[in-house]
């Protein structure tokens, strides 16, 4: 099957504000141009804009529009939001954020490569 996909998606825990909402929903994952909201806030209605802060651990919160693309399904409901703006000049630090998943992905491929390979050397 092929993927939609133009961007790798990173499973990463973070919160999602609202405006007016305390409560933070978490993230399931996200990429450089989305992220997947568990949430099933805005499922009733016509809006597609929206606005919300997501709050990276250790980093802070970052303003960000979007539009959603999907509701999720039945199983796994939420929001699929595309990512249209990164508000308060904080786009150096999205890409700083997502270029740091990038590295931490490719060191733990390389610790499984070289943990699995000694591994399987101790086995033989």
């Amino acid at each position: 099957m092929i993927s939609k996909r133009r961007f790798e998606r990173f499973a990463f825990k973070a919160m999602v504000y609202f405006p007016g909402d305390p409560k933070g929903y978490p993230v399931k994952n996200l990429s450089w141009k989305g992220l997947f909201i568990d949430t099933d806030k805005f499922r009733d209605t016509q809006e597609k804009l929206i606005f919300f802060e997501l709050d990276i651990p250790e980093i802070g919160r970052i303003p960000i529009y979007g539009i959603i693309m999907h509701y999720g399904t039945q199983e796994e409901p939420g929001l699929g939001v595309e990512i249209l703006e990164i508000s308060n000049n904080l786009s150096p630090v999205w890409n700083l954020f997502i270029k740091a998943l990038n590295y931490l992905r490719e060191a733990k491929e390389k610790y499984e490569e070289i943990v699995g390979s000694a591994s399987s050397s101790e086995k033989k």
